[in-house]
């Protein structure tokens, strides 16, 4: 059982890996704002278990990669917020990406010194895009 889950958690990174930026492709096709906004969420955090796995592994450059993904994901999730005139979907995302924070504030504490560069990069936009969320809430 532990076997088969790890065997599909490596699948499913390796798929991410190949398909990031297409994924991204999709989710610009998405119409709907409030969906698109959170298939991006949940990207994101797909995106971030991939990283994890790979510095885990000892793969920095592939988790940065991941990281990227996430940004961008992330990034998308704000510009549907912007269009979604929904107060109850930016609360959602707000409190996702609050989750990612304490996440990527973890992965930071795990990570050697050599190897946070891009990993605290990614952990200042994850709160900028944080940030930006907050601001569409309290204009709604």
């Amino acid at each position: 059982m532990i076997s088969a889950c790890r065997i599909a958690c490596a699948m499913l990174a390796f798929g991410f890996v190949c398909s990031g930026q297409s994924f991204l492709h999709e989710l610009r096709a998405e119409r709907d704002p409030g969906r698109r906004a959170e298939k991006a969420l949940e990207y994101a955090d797909e995106s971030f278990d991939a990283a994890r796995e790979f510095y885990d592994k000892g793969l920095v450059h592939k988790g940065d990669e991941q990281l990227d993904y996430m940004t961008a994901a992330l990034k998308e999730c704000v510009d549907a917020l912007d269009q979604a005139h929904k107060a109850r979907i930016y609360k959602k995302a707000e409190l996702n990406v609050a989750m990612l924070q304490r996440r990527m504030n973890g992965l930071l504490d795990d990570l050697s010194i050599q190897e946070r560069g891009w990993a605290e990069y990614t952990s200042r936009k994850v709160d900028e895009m944080h940030d930006k969320i907050l601001e569409g809430v309290m204009r709604k």
